[in-house]
């Protein structure tokens, strides 16, 4: 199992990216992230459900909290998004 550090957004965004996510809005310091691509997501992690809106904050660095509640959401364990990032 491999530890969590705490990332910028940036990194995040791009990660989520990869598996089908992309930004659908930005309100203020909130990013908006909705699963547009889930046949990618359903080829990668096959029958799991995933959040289809995540809200990603802008913050420079995301605190290992909330950086597991949006690797929750996208229903993925730290593991798989270490290897994203």
């Amino acid at each position: 199992m491999s530890r969590l550090i705490p990332l910028n957004y940036d990194k995040v965004i791009k990660a989520l990216s990869k598996i089908g996510y992309v930004v659908n809005h930005q309100k203020g310091s909130h990013i908006v992230m909705r699963l547009d691509r889930k046949e990618r997501y359903m080829k990668l992690f096959g029958d799991r459900k995933p959040e289809y809106m995540i809200v990603v904050p802008a913050h420079r660095p995301m605190g290992k909290g909330m950086l597991r509640t949006i690797i929750s959401e996208a229903n993925l364990s730290v593991d798989e998004f270490s290897s994203l990032t």
